[in-house]
């Protein structure tokens, strides 16, 4: 089983949705592409796949597709700390992995969302940060094989200590969801704290303040895991949730060689930095670096 399991008719009705036959968004990734080429500040030309799944985040608008392409390479230099150490062959990043689970399911939902579990493994070792960047190393991999219409987050917070959840500082959490919304524009389905403890509150009420309500309500709170069997079909759920799919180990080693096979790609992104020199319009990151002030409210895009 393939890591990101994604037929012809996940596409076929993803088109659907935004109206598009499959001519016409060929013809889309042809204009993005041109645009690509009038910019000198971006340092390649993307590739039709990763452009497929950027108008697919943007309900195929095309100028929306744009912003998003450029801030794809612009936030690598804006947001250093996501970025310069992100490579999953560095050490302390294949350490992650061995505390702390955060893998994505092969099978989608019915609502064709990709399923992630978060999960920690050695309870005080894990860092946010590190689980941060290894979101964006996913998502790189899914820009080039997934069909990225929406996601749902389960945070099983078990063996997850209050120290493991102090470490989502409000700074960090506001970089997390700036990044979200101004690179891959959260469209996020739902987002589940199963098992949960008294001292996840904090968190949630931070998420409350920087979050639109129309994000927030998709937040679930739950004292157990029993709401997973309710709402998830067998097929989309780990063997540790009683699903039929591969278990949270099994799920964590598949990823680690997803990132092996695409380790060339990583490789490149390490240098890949915008020239701002050649950018033909001055860059407005007012907006995007709110959080080092006061704290705006993200949006769905």
């Amino acid at each position: 089983m393939d890591l990101f399991d994604v037929d012809e008719t996940v596409w076929k009705k993803a088109l659907e949705l935004f109206d598009r036959t499959e001519k016409s968004f060929e013809e889309d990734v042809e204009t993005v592409k041109e645009w690509m080429k009038t910019q000198p500040h971006l340092p390649e030309i993307m590739e039709d796949a990763k452009i497929r799944n950027f108008l697919i985040l943007n309900k195929c608008s095309i100028e929306k597709t744009k912003q998003k392409i450029d801030m794809y390479y612009t936030i690598r230099s804006l947001i250093p700390d996501f970025y310069d150490e992100s490579n999953p062959k560095l050490g302390h990043l294949q350490e992650s992995m061995d505390v702390m689970y955060c893998v994505v399911h092969p099978v989608l939902s019915q609502e064709m969302s990709r399923i992630f579990f978060f999960k920690v493994k050695v309870t005080n070792k894990c860092s946010p940060l590190f689980m941060t960047v290894q979101i964006y190393n996913i998502a790189e991999i899914r820009l080039h094989e997934d069909c990225m219409m929406s996601e749902i987050l389960i945070f099983d917070m078990q063996d997850a200590s209050m120290e493991d959840v102090a470490k989502f500082t409000p700074n960090l959490l506001s970089k997390i969801f700036t990044v979200y919304k101004s690179v891959y524009s959260i469209r996020l389905k739902a987002l589940y704290f199963i098992n949960s403890f008294p001292y996840i509150r904090p968190v949630i009420a931070f998420l409350k303040l920087i979050l639109k309500p129309k994000i927030f309500q998709r937040i679930y709170v739950c004292e157990d895991s029993a709401i997973l069997n309710e709402i998830f079909s067998k097929q989309t759920l780990p063997k540790d949730y009683g699903g039929q799919g591969p278990s949270l180990d099994e799920l964590n080693e598949m990823l680690k060689a997803k990132f092996r096979e695409h380790q060339d790609r990583f490789d490149l992104l390490d240098k890949l930095r915008v020239n701002e020199n050649l950018r033909p319009e001055k860059l407005n990151n007012d907006e995007l670096l709110g959080f080092y002030g006061n704290f705006k409210k993200l949006e769905v895009d």
